[in-house]
């Protein structure tokens, strides 16, 4: 302990001997460890960190498996769900939830809330306990029972003032009267399942839980697929003995109703991934990323120690001389490293606290836990422990090369020029590989530059400047009546469209890029598909004036009028791959579609087959990346919501108008709320934010990369000149030309610059597989990419060898006889 204490004390004061070296090195090793830890700590939250739920890893999310050739999740028809609860053995609770929309008043301004209706057991599932009260009973899921709610801590605290009495209290929405029963502490409760197979666990749709009514109507439900399905297992099954089940299970329903499942199948997941979503190849390719940067800082000041180390030869061969050991010498050299690393460490740990705000600002906003990163105890410990490896590991080879070093001929060399020895092949092979890993990152970086590139000119089909889009849902209560939803729009619509600076408005059902509705149909005069083989397509709800607000071009026949309402005969639009996959060749103008949905829910006072009148443009129903779908739309006042989007095409900025609209919505009912708002703008800001993040990042790591093997190659060069002042100055005393001596000292830099890109190309071409899953619209294996960053590092090499070449040329030749 006493010697372990005097090599600290050493090694602090050698350190302190070498001020510039120690800056260098402290500084490249705080970076590389302040971003790693940032990264770690969001790979942490995100995936690492177990859910607040007890025993989360037992929760699991259930899927239906369309019949289609990908077999895509969908959402669970709500006659599938009760038969999975009642033929499952391997679940100790299942239970299913839906979206819900409802809006507060009585208790301050009126409030658009977002929910969920749940089933029974739906909190048993998540093992979540209310902080107040209680959750639903089972009686409260029968038809007739009080309506009841469960509330979110938040809705609690910001419209009821925290009252700790909130237990019993009624509460209005929608115009009824629910009791409070109980208030649920914040978590990730799954509230909202896409048709496109993922779960919403933004905090907007989490403020209330209502109890599902379990009827005989939703039992023998098995066209509307609107349920998200959560499950516990039991302790004595494994994923892959209820996956196995709930197959046979998917497979006997098939057989019994074969008109709404044959060829349907059901997948079981974890529930933890359906949090990460797709974020999670994202994080842990920036994790790598960071980690590849983190190792050629290593592998940097690993080399500037072997350069440190030349330097001290004399002193380790007194050492060894006197008496020192092959372990004191290691340990001496692993301790300076550990020091330096620990410094660095501690500098990294400032970096990432400070960093990480602005990291989190990239974030896109649709992680869940994004408001819980922080660098917490065990993001610090990975950050100690991280520190320690990394000195440990620069540290071992100079340590080696120390342990390997002869007592005369250390003595020897001292005297005069030090031969370039082992420690310049370790230095060479270093370098060769930080460039190697340099070649990977910039590789990356450029692809992810070059797929956001090619995201950005995406044409999404309609014209997404000065629009802004208003979410307005209003009470099925007060508004029961087809021609009451009809009426509340119409006079919206009025008053907006006379606010000055408004071009024009629409109408309309989910606007591009968040389509949520999938809906089945027939072709008039043809015959009906087989079982299973039913057609659907994507369903959209659009008032007069919704292609031209929306800067949507017909290629055929018409859009939308104010004729086409509920008194007149239906018709319909649908865009191009509608009609080039169900018509072909044909004239789709004339053909009628038949629809049940609508009589469903308004029943004669709606038509019931839908005449196609026009034919618009394709336009990204599930974001940029997606490709067109088949799609159909019906007017609004031939099938009228009460939930609706106003879209409004502005002259100016839209975001002045907000406050307007709100004041125009409390004015038609001042009841109503708008419940969200937002620009087309924004929302196409969105769909391009993780590949911004990701090339933002990768970028950065690529230049810090490219940065330090350049010092690299730079610091090796000038190690070299300076070892061999001697050897050169001989040469130019015998008629070298200096000329000769700067191709001699550039050829030695190229060399490493080559063997690192050969070597950097092949490890991107073997990780371009993996990494295709990352980019849009652009090869991971582009040759043009690879032969640029080949030519560009070959470029950068030369010029990081050109200032030690050319002082190689002004070494004084006497001096180096004279040496000799």
């Amino acid at each position: 302990m006493i010697n372990f204490g005097h090599d600290i004390k050493f090694g602090i004061r050698m350190l302190r001997k070498s001020p510039g070296f120690t800056l260098v090195s402290v500084l490249t090793l705080a970076l590389a460890i302040g971003a790693t830890t940032a990264i770690f700590s969001i790979i942490n939250t995100v995936l690492l960190k177990p859910l607040s739920f007890h025993d989360s890893e037992r929760i699991m999310s259930l899927w239906e498996l369309l019949p289609d050739g990908e077999q895509e999740r969908f959402r669970v028809a709500p006659g599938n769900f009760y038969d999975w609860r009642e033929r499952s053995g391997s679940f100790e609770k299942m239970a299913a939830f839906g979206s819900s929309g409802m809006t507060l008043t009585g208790a301050g301004d009126p409030e658009q809330l977002r929910g969920a209706v749940i089933s029974t057991g739906y909190f048993d599932v998540l093992g979540a306990k209310p902080i107040i009260g209680r959750t639903f009973l089972t009686e409260e899921h029968t038809p007739g029972k009080d309506r009841v709610i469960v509330l979110s801590q938040a809705v609690w605290q910001s419209r009821f003032n925290a009252d700790p009495k909130i237990g019993g209290r009624q509460v209005t929405l929608d115009h009824n009267s629910y009791t409070v029963v109980g208030v649920m502490p914040p978590g990730l409760y799954p509230t909202w399942p896409s048709t496109t197979g993922t779960f919403s666990f933004g905090h907007r749709h989490q403020q209330y839980w209502v109890p599902l009514t379990e009827s005989a109507e939703g039992r023998n439900n098995r066209r509307s697929h609107v349920f998200g399905v959560i499950g516990r297992l039991k302790d004595d099954t494994s994923l892959e003995q209820a996956q196995a089940e709930m197959r046979e299970i998917a497979g006997k329903l098939a057989l019994e109703h074969p008109r709404f499942n044959a060829g349907e199948s059901a997948i079981v997941n974890q529930f933890r991934d359906e949090i990460a979503g797709d974020i999670r190849p994202t994080l842990w390719m920036l994790l790598g990323a960071v980690g590849l940067v983190l190792l050629i800082a290593c592998a940097n000041i690993a080399g500037l120690l072997l350069a440190r180390f030349a330097d001290r030869h004399r002193e380790i061969a007194i050492r060894a001389a006197l008496g020192a050991g092959r372990w004191t010498l290691i340990r001496q050299f692993l301790i300076e490293g550990v020091i330096i690393a620990l410094i660095g460490g501690a500098m990294g740990i400032w970096i990432a606290v400070f960093g990480l705000d602005g990291l989190l600002l990239l974030l896109p906003q649709q992680i869940p836990q994004l408001s819980e990163i922080s660098i917490d105890l065990t993001v610090m410990g990975f950050a100690l422990l991280l520190s320690v490896a990394t000195g440990l590991l620069f540290g071992i080879i100079p340590a080696w090369q120390a342990s390997q070093t002869r007592m005369q001929q250390g003595l020897k060399d001292c005297g005069r020029g030090s031969s370039l020895g082992s420690h310049h092949r370790f230095r060479s092979f270093l370098v060769a590989s930080q460039i190697s890993l340099a070649v990977v990152l910039v590789i990356g970086a450029i692809l992810l530059a070059k797929s956001f590139q090619q995201l950005l000119h995406v044409d999404p089909g309609f014209d997404y400047g000065r629009t802004m889009v208003a979410e307005i849902e209003i009470s099925s209560i007060r508004y029961a009546q087809r021609q009451q939803v009809t009426d509340f729009y119409s006079r919206l619509v009025d008053k907006v469209r006379a606010l000055p600076g408004v071009k024009s408005v629409a109408l309309a059902y989910d606007h591009p890029l968040e389509a949520n509705w999938i809906d089945s149909f027939s072709i008039e005069g043809r015959e009906s598909p087989g079982s299973g083989e039913q057609l659907s397509a994507w369903l959209g709800i659009a008032s007069e004036g919704y292609f031209q607000s929306m800067g949507i071009g017909m290629l055929m026949g018409r859009e939308f009028t104010s004729q086409d309402n509920a008194g007149h005969p239906g018709a319909m639009v649908v865009n191009q791959a509608f009609a080039s996959r169900f018509f072909r060749d044909q004239n789709p103008l004339g053909k009628r579609i038949r629809l049940g949905t609508p009589s469903a829910f308004w029943g004669d006072e709606v038509p019931s087959s839908f005449e196609i009148v026009g034919v618009a443009r394709d336009v990204k129903f599930l974001g940029l990346q997606s490709a067109s779908e088949p799609a159909y739309y019906i007017p609004a006042k031939q099938f009228p919501q009460n939930s609706m989007d106003l879209i409004v095409r502005t002259a100016g900025d839209p975001v002045d108008l907000i406050s307007v609209l709100r004041k125009v919505v409390l004015a038609v009912d001042p009841d109503q709320p708008i419940a969200a708002v937002s620009t087309l703008d924004s929302l196409m800001s969105e769909q391009v934010a993780q590949q911004r993040f990701n090339m933002f990042l990768i970028g950065l790591f690529g230049i810090t990369a490219l940065l330090l093997a350049t010092i690299g190659i730079f610091s090796l060069v000038s190690y070299q000149v300076t070892a061999r002042t001697d050897e050169l100055g001989i040469r130019i005393a015998l008629g070298a030309r200096r000329n000769d001596i700067m191709v001699l000292i550039i050829r030695h830099g190229l060399i490493l610059a080559i063997t690192g890109v050969v070597i950097g190309l092949a490890g991107a071409l073997a990780l371009g597989r993996w990494f295709q899953s990352l980019l849009y619209g652009v090869s991971a294996t582009d040759p043009v990419i690879y032969s640029t960053v080949a030519l560009f590092l070959g470029a950068t090499a030369i010029v990081a060898c050109l200032i030690p070449a050319r002082r190689a040329t002004r070494v004084d030749p006497m001096i180096a006889l004279r040496n000799q």
